[in-house]
Order: structure tokens, then sequence, then C-alpha cells
């Protein structure tokens, strides 16, 4: 397992989905409803119903939000939970968007997560790079019944800078790692964000590892290759730099990041991480190094 790089591990069971649609119900809505925000940050819920005529599927709309026009050639993409922060392949795609920028696919019934995508290249799947165009910066949820049609519109946006990921680091569970809480200013858990690791004080670039994206109780896990010693921060978008007012935490303080030290095959638990609103001067394209 030596010297491999993780891929985004962020590893949301599909009861997140389900926990998203009770929470709508409980406030006395639901999908087919207005759009109402869902308990996990940036998550919507979208969609209206028609009859789908003996058919069970989604159909909609990809524009592109600055200016309101239709995105032909674009992909869309519906994932049953948020494991890969919604990356990789899909439980399921469309063909290319019609010139109207319309799209119609069969699906099971289920709670998804919807995505649009539409790279220069016409390629369906792979990378994202400056140019494309994509709709990560939202996290929109429907809900497909039997029978029915659910209608959603997808904004897109071009994206000016890389993701500051890396598509090729591996997927995989160690037996080594950081267990701990992401928690806001006022001690509360922090849904929906993620750790990151690097194997020195220079965090100002691409993170070595990424743990999984945190629990209703703020909990992650960052999986690592191999003991040694780390630097750990916390962010909840997953491209560019910190953006003004976005959640963001470095373990020990972002001005003395205080080193953890793993040993090989074990996990360092508890580690709490509190985020607060970014204050850096946003450089678009900055991505290597964010701030």
């Amino acid at each position: 397992m030596l010297g491999f790089k993780f891929k985004f591990c962020l590893r949301v069971a599909l009861i997140f989905g389900l926990s998203v649609y009770l929470f709508a119900c409980q406030s006395g809505m639901s999908p087919s409803s207005t759009p109402v925000v869902a308990s996990a940050p940036g998550a919507e819920w979208v969609g209206e119903y028609v009859d789908g005529q003996g058919g069970t599927g989604i159909r909609g709309h990809v524009y592109v939000e600055a200016n309101g026009k239709a995105l032909p050639g674009a992909y869309v993409n519906i994932y049953p939970d948020a494991v890969t922060n919604l990356l990789g392949p899909s439980k399921f795609m469309s063909i290319p968007t019609d010139d109207a920028g319309n799209f119609q696919m069969d699906v099971s019934p289920g709670v998804y997560y919807v995505v649009a995508r539409k790279r220069l290249s016409g390629q369906p799947t792979g990378p994202l790079s400056p140019g494309d165009y994509y709709s990560e910066h939202q996290r929109l949820v429907t809900k497909v019944e039997e029978g029915k049609v659910v209608v959603v519109k997808l904004p897109v946006a071009m994206m000016k800078a890389p993701m500051f990921f890396n598509s090729r680091q591996t997927d995989q569970q160690t037996e080594t790692g950081i267990k701990g809480v992401l928690m806001n200013q006022a001690g509360q858990p922090v849904r929906g964000g993620f750790a990151m690791a690097y194997v020195n004080e220079e965090m100002k670039r691409l993170p070595d590892f990424i743990s999984t994206l945190s629990d209703e109780q703020g909990q992650f896990t960052l999986y690592l290759p191999e003991g040694g010693t780390y630097y750990v921060g916390a962010r909840i978008q997953a491209w560019d730099m910190p953006t003004n007012g976005e959640p963001y935490g470095v373990y020990g303080g972002e001005e003395t990041p205080e080193p953890i030290e793993v040993v090989t095959d074990s996990f360092i638990e508890e580690v709490r991480i509190k985020m607060t609103p970014f204050q850096g001067t946003y450089k678009p394209g900055k991505s290597q190094r964010p701030f």
C-alpha cells in the first residue's frame, strides 16, 4: 500500500439521501413541492412530477446559469449517494442533451443526486478541465417515484480553475489513519465536510490525502498508507481555493498547524477540527496554492 495516493474517499451511505428526504417530509414538505434546502450543506431538493404514462424516470433542462442559455451536448449523471462527492461512475447517465438543452432517461425509483457536465473534449467521462461546464457547485437531490417522471432544471457553471484533488488517486481503505470530528465555531458538528492530510507544513497546495465525508455527528475517517507525521485541515467545497465565508479549519490553528503522529496499522482518534469562515483573498485559478 505504500506510496499510493487516495482519491476522494467521501463515503456517505445511501441513508444520507434517505435522511434528507425524511427531513423534508418532517418539515411538512416534499420533493414534489417547492424546492427546499436539505439538511446537508449545499443540498437542495429539485423537481416537479408529471404522469409517466407507464414509465418511470427523469427529464429536464440543462442551462448555463450565467446567461440562462440552453446547453446542448451535456451529460446528466444520476448518483444514489455522495460517496465519491458526485465524481466517478454514476448509476445512470443520459445521452447528450439536445439543441434545446433537454434530456430524458429511465431511472428506477429512489432518492438521487443529479449532476450535469459538459466537457470541451466531448467525452462523457473523465477529469474536468478549465472551460468545461459542471453543476458540482450545487448538490441537487430529487426523488423518483414509480410511474412518474420528475422534471428538473440543472444550472451549470464554467470551470475557471482545476479541481484541487488528483483524479488519479486510488480509492482504498487501510488500517492506518485519523478519525475525528469537524465542528463549527459554536462547537456543533459540521456535516458534509472533509479533512485533508499533508505530509509537511506546506498546506497551501493539493492535499496528499482526503477523508470520508463527515456524517451527522461531524465524524470523518482519514485513511493513510502508512504511519508518519501529518498536518490536517478541513473544508466543505471540493474545488479551487476557499472563498470568503466558506467553512475552513486547520488542526492546531492556521498560523501554527499542529502535527499529528500516526503509527502504522493504528488510528489516531478524537481529533477535533474547528471550522470558521475563511477570510483570505480569493484568487481564481490558484487551486495549486489555495490561498
